[in-house]
């Protein structure tokens, strides 16, 4: 019996999700299964760039949705949501430590950003600047 706890692409059902987070996560894992396993141990050899990753999740927008927070979204689905922030790094873990650090760079530099309570106007941050 497979264990529950550990992701395997076979069997993967984010059921639990909304319906468009489980359809980003799903073609997530067909995009790396698309690949191959030779595919992405020969890329990740190479240090080969990952411009077709990331215009895949350009195409599907799935760091837009699954980073930008509710506040400031343009879209219902698009939300600052850790459940599924967790969700795709075991995804990405899973298939490579090279697409996992992408999205860990963009999310530690958008997360200070989305999570301050810094007032606009000002580029430093805290308290508008007079008029």
């Amino acid at each position: 019996m497979a264990d529950p706890l550990l992701f395997n692409p076979r069997t993967y059902d984010p059921a639990h999700f909304d319906p468009d987070t489980r359809r980003l996560l799903r073609a997530t894992v067909d995009w790396f299964e698309d690949r191959g396993k030779r595919r992405l141990i020969e890329d990740y050899r190479s240090r080969a760039w990952l411009a077709d990753f990331l215009a895949f999740a350009a195409k599907e927008g799935l760091f837009a949705t699954f980073l930008t927070p509710a506040s400031a979204a343009g879209h219902k689905d698009q939300r600052w949501d850790t459940a599924r922030i967790a969700a795709l790094n075991e995804i990405f873990g899973f298939y490579g430590l090279d697409y996992w650090y992408a999205w860990q760079v963009t999310i530690l530099g958008l997360g200070p950003v989305w999570q301050s309570d810094n007032a606009a106007g000002d580029p430093r941050g805290g308290t508008p600047r007079p008029g």
